[in-house]
């Protein structure tokens, strides 16, 4: 134990006491190295066998001799001489030997630590594909069929001629029989299809593909120019804008109007294929449904303009609207809009006009804004769909009033004379309002039935 401590001060004088005390040079990284393998060599180049064979008594001489040496040497040494160890010793000497340059040599080649081997890639997902791939290597694929030719994605709409799809069924035909492409049976077949017709169907495509002609050089040509007339830059969307635009317009010159719904077109373009679609626009495979789409918007539009018209007579009829304006509810249900609120919403819906751009928005705002509202939280509150739709219950009222005036005024009058038709009623209202720009008022009875009722 004496020894071993010994040692232990022997390396902290000159490890970490070589700053403090600065009696020497401070030890190398070497010197260091050598002291702290002394005895390893021994260790590593000896061939003698570790287990010991000899004899305990033997043993146990050799360690009593060597208990008495000890002694010997560290019998003045006590913990004073501990604390303050100091040895004035070379660096080179341990252990009572000296291993300056030239007198002992050691030979650690054997417990030289080799290089770390750093793996550069760290990726998880590369690991995990290959210690996870199982299954054999795959299989070279087989070279690729040389590409169809190009071919224009034709739609009816675009008006190509119709030359130009018979020259790109024979290009594709001839492209399949030069491959080895058979002709396969049409999917999904229909209900009134059946195993003979599909087969015949089958054998006829077949046919032609064996018997089809490649194109010659002025067909070529000709494909060319074909593909670049008609209306080749028009897509389905544009279409699907410009059947939008008629139903909301109609059948109309102002190209202006009409290219306002269509995104990515101008006037010329629009005028330019309006021209011709009003032409051709039955060859279509949907015109069935694009002339009932225009034929409800063209509905729409003469309802909205009676709408308007019957609108504009009901407000002209009295001379302060606001407060003498006479509305119909129906006696089954109760009202939640007084009617001052219904006057109001009618006279802003025919001083804007039902055409104009967000109409009840700019409605919302003067309700707002207007000081006979200023505590009505209620008509304050609605939203502009809310509005909107008071504003049609209103209409269908004044629709309605309107249509029972006409039936009643059509039974007085068949009373008295011949019975007219409606048309010929109308066309003497329209008479009346040319010769007098004063609105018709409502017949006197009704109104004084009115005020007995209220």
């Amino acid at each position: 134990m004496l020894e071993r401590a010994a040692q232990k001060l022997r390396l902290d004088q000159l490890v970490i006491q070589q700053g403090r005390t600065q009696q020497s040079k401070a030890a190398s990284k070497d010197e260091l190295l050598e002291m702290i393998t002394q005895g390893a060599e021994k260790i590593i180049n000896s061939s003698d066998d570790l287990l010991i064979n000899g004899d305990i008594e033997a043993i146990i001489q050799r360690g009593e001799e060597r208990t008495a040496e000890l002694n010997s040497k560290y019998e003045g040494l006590n913990l004073e001489d501990l604390s303050n160890f100091k040895t004035d010793s070379s660096l080179q000497q341990w252990e009572g030997e000296d291993f300056r340059a030239g007198r002992k040599t050691l030979n650690l080649n054997m417990l030289s630590l080799s290089k770390r081997e750093r793996k550069m890639n760290y990726s998880v997902d590369s690991y995990f594909k290959d210690t996870l791939r199982a299954g054999p290597s795959k299989t070279e694929k087989a070279p690729k069929a040389p590409r169809a030719p190009k071919q224009i994605q034709i739609q009816d709409f675009q008006f190509f001629d119709p030359a130009l799809a018979q020259l790109q069924e024979r290009e594709l035909a001839v492209f399949k029989r030069l491959n080895g492409i058979v002709a396969t049976t049409r999917e999904p077949p229909g209900p009134e299809d059946t195993p003979e017709k599909l087969e015949a169907e089958r054998a006829a495509a077949q046919e032609f593909i064996d018997t089809a002609e490649p194109l010659t050089e002025e067909e070529q040509a000709l494909k060319e120019k074909y593909s670049e007339s008609g209306f080749h830059d028009w897509s389905r969307r544009d279409f699907q804008q410009f059947v939008r635009a008629l139903e909301s317009y109609g059948w109309t010159d102002d190209y202006e109007l009409l290219a306002s719904e269509i995104q990515d077109k101008e006037s010329k373009e629009v005028k330019r294929y309006y021209l011709y679609f009003k032409k051709h626009w039955k060859e279509l495979a949907e015109h069935p449904r694009i002339a009932a789409r225009i034929a409800e918007g063209e509905a729409k539009r003469t309802k909205r303009s009676n709408l308007e018209s019957l609108l504009a007579k009901k407000v002209a009829s009295v001379k302060h609207p606001m407060q003498e304006l006479e509305l119909n509810y129906p006696t089954t249900k109760g009202k939640v809009y007084s009617e001052e609120e219904d006057r109001y919403l009618l006279c802003r819906l025919h001083h804007y006009g039902m055409r104009a751009d967000e109409v009840y928005e700019r409605i919302k705002r003067d309700i707002s804004e207007f000081p006979v509202f200023r505590f009505d939280w209620f008509f304050k509150s609605r939203s502009v769909q809310e509005l909107q739709r008071r504003c049609n219950t209103l209409l269908g009222m004044i629709e309605k009033e309107a249509e029972a005036q006409a039936q009643q005024e059509v039974k007085t009058k068949g009373a008295r004379g011949k019975k007219r038709g409606i048309e010929e009623v109308q066309k003497d209202e329209d008479d009346k309002e040319s010769r007098s720009p004063t609105p018709v008022s409502v017949p006197a009875p009704k109104k004084s039935h009115k005020k007995k009722k209220t």
